[in-house]
C-alpha cells in the first residue's frame, strides 16, 4: 500500500493561497513570476502526486495554466511522470482517479499526436468506465472505443474538435444547468452557503470542458465566489472570482458585480489596495447603486479615494 501524506487544514490553506497567487500573477500578465511560483509549488511536493491528498488539484492546475498561456505542452512532462507511476500501480492497487490519463491525452490531442492521445485515452476507459468521459470532448471516448482502421480514418480526416464548435448548450444540459442554479439561489437565500456551493458546482460540471469557453461559466463562477464570500471563505472566494473576472474581463464587457465582490473580498483579506482598484471600478460602472447593500465597503473606499 502506497504511503500517503495528507495536508492539514493548516498546510491546505498555505497551499491554496500559493495558487491564488498564481492566478493573481497570471491576471496581472506576470507569468513569468506565476509559471515560477507554481513549478516551486510542483518541487515542494513528492512525486507521485497521487500519494498527496491536494497532488491531483497541483496537476490539475498545471494544465490550466499552461492550456490559459497557450503552452499546454509544457504540462506533458508533469502528466507523463505521473502517469508512468499510476500505470504501475494500478497493477496492484486501486487509483484515485483516471482523469489524469485523459488529461495527458488531451494534451497529446491538442498537440495532434492521435497515436499516443489514444493510448492514454483507451488506459482511462479500461481503467474507469464511459462515464468518466462525459465532461470532455466526444472524440476522447470515440477515440479510446473504435476499432484500429476506424482510427487510421479518424485520423486521416483529423480536425481537432473544440467546444466553441458546439455554439449551444443542448437542451438537456440547459435544463439541468437552471435546475441546479435555482436550487443554489434558493440555498444561498436561505442562508445555506455549503449547500449552494455545492449546487452551482455541479451546475458548472454539466458544461463540456473547456468550460471557460461558455458563457454560463462567468456567472457559475460569479455565483460560487459569491457564495464562498458569504460563508466567510475568502480565498476560495477569491480564486472563483477572478476565473468569473478572467471571462468577463475588465473593460466595457466587465461584470459590475464581480468587480464589487472582488473589492469586497481583498478588503475581507486586508489588502486594501487591490480592495480600492476593484471597488472603484464597480463605482465607475454603477455608482454608488450598487453598494445598496453594501455600505461598509462604499464607506472604505471614499477614504481610500475621492469619488
Amino acid at each position: 500500500m502506497s504511503q500517503q501524506l495528507i495536508y492539514t487544514p493548516e498546510q491546505e490553506e498555505v497551499f491554496f493561497d500559493q495558487i491564488d497567487q498564481v492566478y493573481a500573477l497570471a491576471e496581472d500578465l506576470k507569468f513569468e513570476e506565476a509559471e515560477q511560483l507554481l513549478l516551486e509549488i510542483e518541487d515542494s511536493i513528492l512525486d507521485p502526486k497521487e500519494n498527496c491528498s491536494v497532488g491531483g488539484i497541483l496537476l490539475d492546475s498545471i494544465f490550466a495554466f499552461y492550456e490559459q498561456a497557450g503552452q499546454v505542452e509544457k504540462a506533458l512532462p508533469y502528466f507523463i511522470k505521473e502517469t508512468d507511476y499510476l500505470q504501475e500501480k494500478i497493477k496492484t492497487e486501486s487509483i484515485k482517479s483516471i482523469s489524469h490519463f485523459i488529461t495527458t491525452g488531451a494534451i497529446y490531442y491538442a498537440l495532434a499526436d492521435l497515436e499516443l492521445a489514444r493510448k492514454y485515452f483507451k488506459l482511462a476507459h479500461k481503467s474507469g468506465k464511459s462515464g468518466d468521459f462525459q465532461d470532455y470532448n466526444p472524440d476522447f471516448l470515440h477515440i479510446a472505443l473504435i476499432s484500429d482502421a476506424e482510427f487510421i480514418e479518424f485520423s486521416r480526416d483529423f480536425v481537432p474538435q473544440t467546444n466553441m464548435d458546439q455554439e449551444d448548450l443542448s437542451e438537456e444540459q440547459q435544463e439541468l444547468i437552471d435546475d441546479y442554479s435555482e436550487k443554489g439561489n434558493l440555498a444561498m437565500d436561505n442562508g445555506e452557503y455549503t449547500v449552494a456551493i455545492s449546487w452551482f458546482t455541479k451546475a458548472m460540471e454539466v458544461l463540456p470542458e473547456p468550460a471557460g469557453d461558455w458563457e454560463a461559466s462567468g456567472w457559475l463562477s460569479a455565483s460560487i465566489g459569491d457564495a464562498y464570500f458569504s460563508a466567510g471563505k475568502y480565498k476560495q472566494a477569491l480564486e472563483n472570482l477572478h476565473s468569473a473576472l478572467q471571462i468577463y474581463g475588465e473593460g466595457e464587457d466587465a461584470n459590475p458585480f464581480v468587480l464589487l465582490r472582488l473589492g469586497e473580498t481583498y478588503f475581507e483579506l486586508n489588502d486594501h489596495k487591490k480592495a480600492t482598484d476593484y471597488l472603484l471600478m464597480a463605482y465607475k460602472m454603477e455608482g454608488e447603486a450598487i453598494f445598496e447593500e453594501e455600505k461598509k465597503y462604499l464607506n472604505f473606499l471614499k477614504k481610500q479615494t475621492k469619488l
